[in-house]
């Protein structure tokens, strides 16, 4: 896993999330430029719509509860819908490019996970969203707190 500068990390807080709560209903909205590097994570109790490009490469990841505890829900559209890129290509970016991602929402969410330390430990789960079967599935990326 590479690692990330901090300064290209950027964060916005929208509607009632602030950088310690709430936990349930917060949900993210990552994307990034790839002519900056920079990566834009928005903490808000919807996903941030109007950050969505015609690209389709955002990762979008929820806190949900389960019978377990806690798990952090996501997905990313790999092709279908007006997508632009080919399906196998838009795949392999998104698994290798999700340590980044979930990073930089570890890093964009930091206060969060200092006041809850428990928090590391939750699992995170990301649905490749394919109507290719060989695409469509959800991948186990560990504990969240392997992203620091």
């Amino acid at each position: 896993m590479r690692e990330l500068n901090p300064q290209k990390i950027f964060v916005q807080y929208r509607d009632i999330m602030k950088p310690y709560e709430p936990i349930i209903d917060r949900k993210y909205t990552i994307t990034h430029s790839d002519i900056t590097a920079e990566l834009f994570v928005f903490v808000a109790q919807n996903y941030a719509e109007d950050q969505i490009t015609r690209m389709r490469d955002e990762v979008r990841v929820a806190w949900e509860q389960n019978r377990k505890g806690l798990a952090l829900i996501g997905s990313v559209v790999v092709d279908g819908n007006g997508v632009i890129g080919d399906a196998y290509i838009r795949n392999n970016i998104f698994y290798k490019e999700m340590p980044t991602a979930l990073q930089a929402l570890h890093q964009a969410d930091r206060f969060l996970f200092a006041k809850n330390l428990n928090l590391d430990n939750t699992p995170v789960f990301i649905h490749f969203i394919s109507s290719n079967s060989i695409y469509d599935k959800t991948y186990d990326f560990g504990i969240i707190g392997t992203y620091k």
